[in-house]
């Protein structure tokens, strides 16, 4: 069983409670089968912030009689308004994304690098490949562009399988690009981080490819044009 993620930042209101404590009257709240990621102090006043499966956000009272279930929004001074739950999901995405060891990565680097993200992707699925025949455009902005692995059918089958030789090649640049094209690469074995890149996507909550994961941690589903996607970027 996989152990909570505790962040616990200044938590602990008068030391009323002790993590042990909030940890238990919290489980008693939730299901007994969805699993806790962390638990932190939330920027609402009296609130815990609880991030479950699938990187999801709720927001429970310290006197654990509330329970909130939504996106919560913050004003911000120029009138607009900021999701909570983005910042929290954001911010579990990037602590993860930054425990990845960088040599797992499949790097397409960006001479003229601005920010850098990270693609979970499937070697079969048409946007991902979409994606990948216009990586010149990502680069040519300054996004670096980095893979990680996130087979759609899950650990089993035929892509798992492809996706395995790919963390294997030699030249996983090439390997890439090769399967993408729909031809086949040489089958090599070696411990690879397949499963554990899917499972870490599993916990940002991805649910297809191509996910995209912002250098500040913020998820954005789906194929993007680089035109469009640097405008995210810059713009928020």
């Amino acid at each position: 069983m996989r152990r909570y993620i505790f962040i616990f930042t200044s938590l602990f209101f008068l030391n009323i409670f002790s993590d042990e404590e909030v940890e238990k009257k919290i489980k008693a709240l939730l299901p007994n089968d969805l699993t806790i990621n962390f638990i932190d102090q939330a920027e609402l006043d009296g609130f815990f912030v609880v991030n479950v499966d699938n990187n999801q956000i709720l927001f429970i009272s310290k006197d654990f009689e509330y329970f909130f279930v939504g996106d919560l929004l913050k004003k911000r001074l120029d009138q607009g308004y900021d999701s909570l739950n983005i910042k929290y999901r954001s911010l579990f995405a990037q602590n993860l994304i930054k425990k990845i060891n960088k040599k797992e990565f499949i790097q397409f680097k960006s001479p003229k690098e601005i920010t850098e993200i990270t693609v979970f992707t499937d070697v079969s699925c048409a946007y991902c490949r979409l994606m990948h025949s216009q990586i010149d455009n990502y680069l040519d902005l300054g996004i670096t562009v980095n893979y990680l692995a996130f087979p759609q059918d899950g650990l089993v089958g035929k892509v798992f399988e492809d996706m395995q030789k790919l963390w294997c090649s030699d030249n996983r640049n090439v390997a890439i690009t090769e399967l993408k094209k729909g031809n086949d690469i040489e089958a090599n074995a070696c411990t690879n981080p397949v499963e554990d890149h899917f499972k870490t996507g599993r916990l940002i909550g991805a649910t297809g490819t191509p996910t995209i994961v912002l250098s500040d941690g913020r998820i954005v589903p789906g194929y993007i044009p680089a035109e469009e996607l640097i405008e995210i970027i810059i713009n928020g």
